[in-house]
């Protein structure tokens, strides 16, 4: 009897071992099974949210290339363009005589005439001077309080007080010189800030704001062409931050002659240039739009108020171009949408070392 009850006791210890590796073993099944149901929903829940019809994936693509804004190509203007021509037939100009570029730059619209013929630049040679030297200064080589020395070849006769206020021998803040150049087309400031970095290595280092090809004579004379010039004064717009102050310098040159004479309600950003019958203006114009112009003459009488008369010419005739694409655009509107009815000469001796003329 003892034998037989303890052969149960053993027997019934094995079938609750038994019974609790099974309840483990469903309990486990159980939580396998739940992480399977969970996982199939959520990929399921994915699948529709990623699931559009074709035609709605078109609509939005649509949608999308519709809020990107246009890509606008440049193009000539053809107003610019017919107005030069009556300009150049008005006063017998041509290849020989008149060069000429105008760029639009919200609009991307141009027009360049004579672009690849050289003249003798005359002080418009100083604002890509200056820059080399703001760009000095921005790269830490140079501060505007720095000095330079005044020597006796350095000396030039023309506008600006640099002689009057500095003997030769002196040192000379760039800061002061700066001004001069710009604001006064001071000759002798600019032979002092050409001559301290080298004639030579200074035209050379004037190349880098321009990707044309330049000639032979450009290193060795002041010459340059329409080409050149309007790739400074892109340069110079593009990096206005950089030279803030130049092109501030540039707004109060010349006592409101030249390109800006006619157009007093717009600031003028700009540097004429004067010598031995060369007469060039070059300049950014402030208007509706931001212009980029340049008018550059040889031998042709009252030149000055030639480019002043163009200046006013060319700005009169893009912007009511514009207004006009502007009440075309505002009548288009009207219609479709609301369906509503459209209810003293400045004359500069610019006879110094950089500025010599070649024959």
């Amino acid at each position: 009897m003892s034998k037989k009850g303890k052969h149960s006791k053993e027997e019934k210890s094995k079938l609750k071992v038994d019974n609790k590796v099974l309840k483990i073993g469903l309990s486990i099944c159980a939580i396998i099974a739940i992480g399977i149901v969970i996982y199939s929903y959520i990929m399921r829940s994915k699948e529709k949210v990623n699931e559009q019809p074709e035609g709605q994936k078109e609509d939005e693509s649509l949608e999308a290339a519709s809020i990107e804004e246009p890509i606008v190509e440049e193009t000539v203007d053809s107003n610019i363009e017919n107005l030069i021509n009556e300009i150049m037939t008005e006063n017998n100009l041509n290849e020989s005589n008149f060069f000429f570029f105008f760029y639009n730059i919200e609009e991307k619209k141009y027009y360049f005439y004579n672009e690849n013929t050289y003249f003798t630049a005359a002080s418009t040679i100083k604002v890509p001077v200056a820059m080399l030297y703001y760009d000095k200064i921005t790269d830490g080589e140079l501060n505007l309080s720095d000095t330079l020395l005044y020597n006796s070849g350095d000396y030039e006769v023309g506008d600006g007080s640099t002689a009057a206020d500095y003997s030769v021998g002196e040192r000379i803040p760039i800061s002061y010189l700066l001004k001069q150049t710009i604001v006064n087309s001071d000759n002798t400031a600019l032979n002092i800030l050409v001559n301290s970095i080298g004639y030579q290595k200074c035209k050379e280092e004037l190349t880098k704001y321009s990707d044309i090809e330049l000639i032979e004579d450009f290193y060795s004379s002041n010459v340059a062409n329409v080409s050149y010039y309007y790739d400074v004064l892109q340069y110079l717009y593009q990096n206005a931050d950089k030279y803030s102050e130049l092109i501030e310098y540039m707004k109060i040159s010349s006592g409101g002659e030249y390109l800006k004479a006619n157009i007093p309600q717009y600031e003028v950003a700009h540097k004429y240039g004067s010598y031995d019958g060369y007469v060039h203006d070059y300049g950014i114009i402030y208007g509706q739009n931001t212009y980029l112009i340049g008018v550059f003459t040889k031998g042709i009488a009252n030149a000055s108020d030639l480019i002043a008369d163009i200046g006013e010419q060319v700005v009169t005739c893009v912007e009511a171009e514009e207004l006009e694409e502007t009440n075309e655009v505002d009548y288009y509107i009207d219609t479709t949408e609301s369906n509503m009815t459209n209810t003293l000469e400045i004359q500069e001796n610019d006879n110094v070392n950089i500025t010599e003329e070649v024959e």
